[in-house]
């Protein structure tokens, strides 16, 4: 006889906001990938590069810029053209769970940006890809937020409309890579410049009341400790600590051990809350 043991602890469901990326120093910029259609014969450019702002005593931001070109030349690979755009690919997943949302703090050229995030998962290509639109206003400073019930799931560029995510929108507990792109639509002119000015980056929680707050975790926004595994002396299979995605039954619960959703052999009480299992 076996016995499943689950340690549940308790996770703060409005959490302060996290800054995810500063650009504060010539090393900042450096983590981030710069990319265009030149790569395929294409004739958009861009930079990525540390601002004057520095020096004049204000805070330190980075430029993303450059010029855009939808000419598509008879020897390229391309189909369409008119892109550039800049990613930061993570070591190790980030999980932003109990986050809500992005805080960008920007300064645009009344463009429309995307903003673009992948996960560990399906099948770890650079193609699948969740996206939101990022508007900016010409000159000015703001904050524009995103809400991760906004992010669409794309492969390939292309929207994916059969992918149904839950009500709390993208998965988001192994994000390996932000990014932002520059992609000339239609009603754009052949070509031109852009400019993007970018001070921060932070994943930031509504505040709940109780009810609310409830409904979020039973939702499915669950906290795991960082996983360690067998090769790491860690935990054995089903211990951790850990939430209940579902308070319906037997629900599932993530072992991150064996990487797999499994079923407890103990039950779980719940009457439209989250409890522990006892």
């Amino acid at each position: 006889m076996f016995l499943t043991i689950i340690i549940i602890g308790t996770v703060d469901l409005t959490p302060e906001p996290k800054v995810l990326y500063a650009f504060k120093t010539q090393r900042d910029v450096a983590a981030w990938n710069v990319f265009s259609d030149a790569s395929f014969g294409g004739l958009s450019k861009a930079t990525f590069h540390l601002s004057e702002s520095g020096k004049l005593l204000l805070p330190q931001t980075a430029v993303f810029s450059g010029t855009y070109s939808k000419e598509v030349l008879e020897d390229s690979k391309l189909i369409r053209s008119g892109y550039c755009g800049i990613n930061q690919v993570r070591s190790q997943p980030l999980n932003l769970r109990k986050y809500d949302f992005l805080d960008i703090r920007l300064r645009g050229d009344g463009n429309t940006y995307l903003a673009n995030i992948r996960l560990d998962q399906l099948t770890g290509g650079d193609e699948e890809v969740w996206q939101a639109t990022l508007k900016t206003s010409p000159g000015a400073w703001q904050d524009v937020r995103l809400d991760f019930r906004d992010f669409v799931f794309t492969f390939r560029g292309r929207l994916v409309t059969h992918y149904a995510p839950t009500s709390v929108g993208m998965p988001r507990h192994n994000i390996i890579s932000f990014g932002i792109t520059m992609a000339a639509s239609e009603d754009m002119a052949p070509g031109g410049n852009f400019s993007l000015e970018l001070e921060s980056l932070r994943a930031g929680a509504y505040k709940l009341s109780d009810a609310a707050a409830a409904r979020k975790a039973y939702a499915g926004y669950f906290e795991f400790r960082e996983p360690r595994g067998p090769a790491a002396g860690g935990c054995p299979a089903w211990v951790g600590t850990q939430l209940v995605k579902r308070a319906q039954g037997r629900a599932p619960v993530y072992c991150w051990c064996t990487s797999a959703w499994q079923r407890p052999s103990l039950p779980i009480v719940s009457n439209g809350d989250i409890k522990a299992v006892e």
